[in-house]
């Protein structure tokens, strides 16, 4: 039996979100819906990429939706993990690493900010 892709733990200040496996477009739509689920308890949300082992620019633009998601419930997101290799390479060749955030980033807590 695989390992589970996505699984969502909450506890008493924040649902935490780990992912493990491939964050491509593959699995798309298994992500999405449980990282809405995620912001369906009201709570401040983190997302673990740490076990992510794959990823594509799909998978980079679920880390946006996500933290529109967290703007429109009112709640904190924060992503952890986007630091190891992978992740932060595909990340800076899709054009993700910005000085500002999108229009959409109304309190200045975009994840691909990067220092001036």
């Amino acid at each position: 039996m695989g390992t589970q892709l996505l699984k969502i733990t909450k506890k008493k200040d924040v649902a935490q979100v780990a992912i493990n496996g491939a964050m491509t477009i593959c699995q798309a739509a298994e992500l999405k819906a449980g990282l809405l689920k995620a912001f369906e308890t009201g709570k401040p949300v983190e997302i673990q990429v740490a076990g992510v082992t794959e990823v594509d620019v799909t998978g980079l633009q679920l880390i946006c939706s996500a933290h529109r998601s967290s703007l429109e419930h009112g709640c904190t997101l924060k992503v952890s993990g986007t630091d190891s290799e992978g992740f932060a390479r595909v990340a800076q060749q899709a054009g993700m690493l910005r000085h500002a955030g999108c229009s959409h980033d109304v309190t200045n807590s975009c994840i691909w900010k990067t220092e001036a």
